[in-house]
């Protein structure tokens, strides 16, 4: 799809995804007031896709995005199309799709934990059930489609289901465009044979998804005899075990013929809900944001730094007529510059040319180099990429339409434009504003509003980023005194306790009897108490030994007091085999997972696997030792060492760190 970066009424910011639907976009919605809003656009541009019958079948469903008001559902916010590719526009959500949580956490080895795919199918079921107590035009609304391209999760560990208005002529599509796709995998199976939408269809999809969260794999291909033995030869992803007997029973009566299943998309919601309390899951919104950050940490903040950038982008207002080359450079503020991206990977356009309605073809050719046009287009480009975060800023409906143009003339001068068809002076108004009077693009004396309120939110801002740094500042020292506490703490429960100096009874003159001081010889502690100078000169001999016993017990009692001086073990540190080390021992360790293609080619291995134990007893590093064993033994030997628990290793008595070897075996 070779299409510009303004997209019908759209601004393209940023390509999310690309999928067999198509793809999504971070885009900018247009209006007479410059950028008023920030969308999540799907564009159903996958390939082999029939644009003009999908638009036939959904051109007229706008009125559900009106009636769908759901926590769990996406905003719908516009529904049309360009040229021959439909879309459908939603508020903004920060997140992923269903399909590259699943993705990411395979290619991490981090498998979805079942409480967070219990959640995620409940919200997607809680949905459904909503929708289908919605009624337009007297119609109960149903899916039909429900597939992990148009699930969201939320950074924030939300779930919204997209796709209500385009379904429909999704699933007419399915027997024909993806046939042999794997989307279709999750279509319930009648919908390939051109069977009208049932109320049961969408639960077959809700199986086939929690079927392959809980397990990291697809649903494979439908056996003759159905997917019961699948079900029961399966094991949960994260702890290696068979499905609870309760999950493996819903799943049987989701992924059965239409007759056999249950009957709507509100009775599976009330059973997992039932199952999810009585299994006493710990699934919560909070857990599954913090397994989202955990999966794609760079990616959230490298996002929220771009919306950061781009709400400093002004864009000019629209006007009486689309906004041209030339305005959009200008308004595009140098700092801008070196930030964006151009979009360069849509399907079948490779590295395309960018032209923006509004330029003429004589100022592209106003250089032959043709260089300040190449600059021009990159510069245009710059700005698409960071234009998506200005939107509902406050603009006097009043404003002339020249007032932007003499707003952006202001801008610091950018030297990348120095090449650019710029109109000439005096001629500006007539590129911002056709049929403008020349005489209104008087500079004014002061800022303008916009320029104001652009200052107003860079003061909000870095205000933001003071009290934030501020508070980052406040938790570090005081993480810093808790770790010390947490040391010092450490460190008293590993020395043993020693008496006190100002304890130790001092020596005192007495005379002692001879009998009690031959039976007290033995005690060294006694003997230092009774010891006196002045003992008769007969029995020199014994107390003579004993004398100067109190001089030479204190350093021996403060003995150990010299150990701290030496370097010792710490809690948490990292240690090698050795004299005192006894190594971690292997607490649990959950059965392997023996992959497909090996049980294919009956392969059998035993893949070494060297781990990193902590003082807890937790597997933090794994890596392989060896041949690779292929068919990927590999990867299922390292997720079986991640999952095992450790008795961790000790020093002299304290808990460290230690690397150790696993052995896991494969069989047949």
């Amino acid at each position: 799809m070779n299409i510009p970066e303004e997209f019908g009424k759209y601004l393209l910011l940023k390509k999310l995804t690309e999928d067999p639907l198509g793809e999504t976009f971070r885009a900018g919605r247009l209006g007479q007031e410059g950028m008023e809003q920030v969308v999540l656009l799907r564009v159903f541009n996958g390939k082999g896709m029939d644009g003009e019958k999908l638009w036939h079948k959904i051109g007229d469903r706008g009125a559900i995005q009106q009636a769908l008001k759901s926590p769990n559902i996406g905003n719908g916010v516009d529904l049309g199309r360009v040229r021959s590719y439909p879309y459908v526009a939603y508020d903004y959500i920060s997140g992923k799709n269903l399909s590259a949580l699943l993705t990411q956490a395979s290619r991490q080895f981090s498998p979805i934990p079942a409480d967070h795919a219990l959640l995620i199918a409940e919200r997607i079921s809680l949905s459904l059930a909503a929708a289908y107590e919605t009624r337009v035009e007297d119609e109960r609304l149903l899916h039909g489609f429900v597939t992990p391209h148009l699930v969201m999760i939320s950074n924030e560990g939300e779930t919204r289901l997209l796709g209500f208005e385009a379904a429909p002529g999704l699933r007419d599509l399915a027997a024909g465009a993806w046939r042999d796709s794997d989307i279709v995998r999750y279509v319930a199976p009648e919908a390939l044979t051109g069977s009208p939408l049932a109320r049961s269809d969408d639960v077959y999809s809700l199986g086939a998804i929690l079927f392959e969260l809980l397990t990291g794999e697809d649903l494979p291909a439908a056996p003759a005899e159905g997917y019961a033995a699948v079900i029961d030869s399966a094991v949960l992803g994260n702890e290696g075990t068979p499905f609870p007997p309760a999950v493996a029973a819903l799943l049987k009566k989701s992924l059965v013929p239409r007759d056999q299943r249950i009957a709507d998309t509100s009775t599976w919601h009330k059973t997992l809900s039932k199952l999810m309390i009585d299994g006493h899951y710990a699934a919560t919104t909070f857990n599954l944001a913090f397994f989202m950050h955990n999966l794609f940490r760079e990616e959230i903040e490298r996002e929220s730094q771009e919306i950061q950038a781009e709400k400093t982008l002004q864009i000019p207002r629209r006007g009486s007529g689309p906004i041209t080359l030339a305005q959009v450079t200008q308004a595009m503020p140098v700092t801008q510059a070196a930030a964006a991206q151009p979009l360069r990977d849509l399907p079948g356009a490779g590295v395309r040319e960018v032209t923006l309605p509004g330029v003429a073809p004589a100022a592209a050719s106003a250089e032959p180099s043709k260089k300040g046009l190449w600059i021009g287009i990159a510069a245009a480009l710059l700005v698409a990429a960071a234009a998506g975060g200005y939107f509902m800023f406050g603009r006097s409906g009043n404003q002339p339409t020249a007032e932007p143009a003499v707003s952006t003339a202001a801008t610091a001068p950018n030297p990348q434009n120095a090449a650019l068809p710029l109109p000439a002076p005096g001629g500006t108004d007539a590129a911002l504003a056709p049929g403008a009077d020349p005489g209104a693009a008087a500079a004014p004396a002061g800022p303008t509003p916009e320029e104001l309120q652009a200052q107003i939110q860079q003061m909000f801002d870095a205000r933001s980023k003071e009290m934030e740094a501020k508070l980052k500042g406040q938790y570090d020292d005081r993480i810093k005194q808790l770790k010390q506490q947490l040391e010092d703490s450490q460190k008293a429960a590993a020395e043993p306790e020693r008496p006190k100096p100002a304890e130790r009874p001092a020596p005192v003159p007495v005379q002692p009897e001879p009998a009690p001081a031959e039976t007290r010889r033995p005690d060294p502690a006694p003997a230092q108490a009774q010891t006196a100078p002045a003992t008769p000169q007969p029995q020199t001999s014994a107390p003579a030994v004993s004398a100067p016993a109190p001089q030479q017990t204190a350093p021996a009692t403060t003995a150990p007091q010299a150990a701290p001086r030496q370097p010792q073990v710490q809690y948490g540190d990292l240690v090698q085999a050795g004299p005192g080390v006894s190594p971690p021992k292997v607490r649990s360790q959950p059965m392997p997972h023996y992959p497909v293609a090996a049980q294919r080619f009956n392969k059998a291995a035993v893949v070494e696997v060297r781990v990193l134990v902590d003082e807890k007893g937790q597997v933090i590093s794994a890596e392989r030792l060896g041949a690779k064993a292929g068919y990927g033994l590999d990867e299922a030997a390292l997720d079986t060492a991640r999952r095992s628990t450790f008795n961790p290793a000790s020093k002299e008595g304290v808990r460290v760190k230690m690397w150790t070897v696993l052995k896991i075996a494969f069989r047949p």
